[in-house]
């Protein structure tokens, strides 16, 4: 079998984690493909994955060379089509990483028009708050609220997003409702996690300019929006969160904005994806695309 057939094969293991939904997808013997691994490993003269009864996953090896091999295996897939090619000239796979929220209420809703103006283009959308390692899982980008860390990713910061203070009318007649984040002594919040335990259990204010933290007791801890999210409007505790998320649940009633003169500071909104020589049309289509679906949301204002 060719080179270029094994590292589609190395590219497939890892994006399905073992080697039967692999072979599944490449129609392929599960023996051959375990075949090919092997020997593009002894050619190679290294391990690329770790082995186990469940899974594969790449070793360090693995991680260096995957966006290699699928920056080969998109173009020549890409010149060996290129007359047999929607109008538009876009063809492939487009696997992607968010928040939760932003997937649900904003992308999904509106990727019936992306895929109808690129139906070359097929989509694999992972929706969920905590961070993927892009690289590792094969991801094409992402979407990022907040800081981040050095990660050798490229970064292009979309806007700012700006976040909000609320709690339900149920939880503020039975507490009280905070004037100034002084007012705060005896109050409770709901507790974030991506990944539990919590650090800590804090309220972000912006007080003369300056970063205020405030230390309140909880009694839920939550590692995802959406149940964030219930428990406020369950009466469970004070929240912080992205304005965007909350507006329609303040118009209904359903939550209260506070303290809005001492919102927490916005925090950036960036798209990431793996650093490549060439970066596939289909992801800075996508990128456009995103943009777009933010401004219009009301997400962020418009870069222009």
């Amino acid at each position: 079998m060719d080179r270029f057939r094994q590292m589609q094969i190395f590219v497939q293991v890892v994006e399905s984690g073992n080697l039967s939904r692999a072979a599944e997808a490449l129609r392929l013997p599960r023996s051959t493909v375990s075949t090919e691994l092997q020997a593009l490993e002894d050619r190679l003269q290294c391990q690329l994955l770790h082995r186990t009864t469940r899974q594969m996953v790449p070793t360090r090896d693995g991680i260096e060379f995957l966006p290699v091999a699928r920056e080969i295996i998109e173009a020549v897939l890409s010149a060996e089509s290129m007359f047999l090619q929607p109008e538009d000239g876009i063809v492939g796979r487009l696997r992607i990483d968010m928040p939760s929220r932003i997937a649900r209420k904003i992308v999904v809703p509106a990727l019936p028009g992306f895929l109808a103006a690129h139906p070359g283009l097929s989509v694999e959308l992972s929706a969920h708050d905590r961070f993927t390692d892009l690289v590792a899982n094969a991801v094409d980008c992402a979407l990022r609220v907040g800081s981040l860390d050095d990660s050798g990713l490229i970064g292009r910061k979309l806007g700012d997003l700006p976040f909000a203070t609320c709690a339900s009318p149920d939880y503020l007649a039975r507490f009280g409702t905070p004037k100034v984040p002084d007012d705060l002594a005896g109050h409770r919040l709901v507790s974030y996690a991506p990944r539990f335990p919590a650090t800590s259990s804090d309220l972000t204010f912006l007080v003369r300019e300056n970063l205020s933290e405030v230390t309140l007791p909880s009694s839920i801890m939550v590692d995802n929006a959406e149940a964030y999210i219930a428990a406020a409007v369950a009466g469970l505790g004070i929240v912080q969160l992205p304005a965007y998320d909350v507006q329609d649940l303040i118009a209904a009633g359903l939550l209260v904005a506070l303290l809005p003169e001492h919102a927490p500071p916005p925090e950036p909104l960036t798209f990431l994806f793996v650093q490549r020589r060439n970066l596939p049309r289909g992801v800075r289509l996508f990128q456009e695309w995103l943009v777009e679906r933010l401004v219009e949301a009301q997400v962020i204002a418009d870069p222009a």
